[in-house]
């Protein structure tokens, strides 16, 4: 797999910094390098077109990304809290430091767009309790609070990143951050100077550096490997008047595990099959994969990797070898909780749709008489 560089034209971001005694220009961050300092606080607002454009987001925009991402770093918090941190700014302001129809007092500050929900003000429409109006209308004071309350949510480097910005801002649409994830990632990088975010350690919680640095597993001499070193729980066979077409393997915090293809061959399905629980966790009221793969092997036979945890690594047409990570094990779709669901199907027919009840087998004897047999160790 390889990571996806991103062009971006190189200019110096100058914001008016107050600090303390008096107002001077410090340079925060020049773009195309990874030497950026972080400026300490700013004035309410930063001025227009003092960045350059990065994709949909203006130089505005950009420049509020800026002071998140430099606050981040001079709080020393990993690039995966940025890539948070942005991902909130832009659902809740789009990046803007936005007043508020209804506090008078926001009015008469630098902005950049009015809102009016509730009392909420600046870029994370923080409400009173965060600070005065002057404070939460300040990107760094703003950004600040943002991660003092990050870094005391345990095990939030670990979390999607809806749940991580859910557990900070409280939202009455708390999957809504989710969506802003990709965006995130393409706009920390670009701030830092990186061709990608996981560069330096800052993509999803199952794979921050990616999975190019997950390594190679051993593959048995039939060419065949487990897809993931876990209990397998629920078997094949009949279920509720339904064929349960393959195995649920799982074991203690296997939510993020990598998912390995069981062996060489095609990418032949890349698809989440129940929408509504795509890149959040599903429910046994539900019904489907959610995220799944369907690989097709030599001979006909087609392996389904489902519920995972997001979209998955591979594309329709990869080809993969033993070994290969094609996602992380998660709870979308038909799922009662995080767990690989894994089905092989043989003498199937060409074509993407053909791996049905009709032709699935048993995957515990077929990964056994294939010199990988699932269990907990390889």
């Amino acid at each position: 797999m390889t990571r996806r560089p991103i062009a971006l034209a190189v200019a110096v971001v100058a914001v008016v910094v107050l600090l303390c005694s008096g107002t001077v220009v410090l340079p925060v961050m020049m773009f195309g390098q990874s030497q950026a300092e972080a400026a300490s606080c700013e004035v309410t607002s930063l001025p227009d077109g003092e960045a350059p454009d990065v994709g949909k987001w203006s130089g505005a925009q950009v420049a509020n990304a800026t002071v998140i991402v430099t606050v981040g770093r001079g709080r020393q918090i990993p690039a995966r809290g940025y890539v948070i941190a942005l991902a909130t700014a832009m659902q809740e302001s789009t990046l803007r430091n936005l007043a508020n129809s209804g506090v008078p007092e926001s009015l008469a500050l630098p902005h950049e767009g009015v809102g009016s929900d509730h009392d909420s003000v600046g870029l994370f429409q923080q409400r009173p309790g965060w600070g005065s109006v002057r404070d939460r209308m300040t990107p760094s004071y703003a950004a600040t609070k943002f991660y003092e309350v990050l870094a005391r949510v345990d095990g939030w480097e670990r979390m999607r990143l809806t749940d991580a910005a859910q557990a900070v801002q409280r939202s009455g649409y708390p999957e809504e951050y989710q969506k802003w994830e990709g965006d995130a990632e393409l706009l920390a990088a670009a701030v830092l100077g990186v061709a990608d975010i996981r560069d330096v350690g800052g993509g999803s919680p199952t794979a921050p550096c990616g999975v190019d640095d997950l390594g190679p597993v051993p593959v048995g001499p039939g060419g065949w490997v487990q897809p993931l070193h876990a209990f397998v729980g629920s078997p094949f066979g009949p279920r509720g008047g339904r064929l349960h077409a393959g195995v649920d393997m799982s074991k203690t915090d296997v939510r993020g595990d990598a998912i390995r293809a069981a062996s060489g061959g095609v990418v032949e399905q890349v698809k989440c099959d129940w929408y509504t629980t795509c890149d959040r966790d599903g429910h046994t009221r539900a019904r489907g994969c959610g995220w799944y793969v369907d690989i097709r092997h030599p001979g006909n036979i087609v392996t389904r990797y489902c519920h995972m945890i997001q979209r998955p690594e591979v594309t329709i047409g990869d080809n993969v070898s033993a070994g290969t990570v094609i996602g992380f094990v998660g709870n979308s779709g038909g799922s009662s909780g995080p767990h690989l669901h894994f089905e092989v199907h043989v003498n199937v027919p060409s074509g993407p749709f053909n791996a049905n009840s009709s032709n699935a087998v048993d995957p515990v004897p077929f990964m056994r008489d294939r010199g990988a047999p699932l269990g907990e160790r390889p």
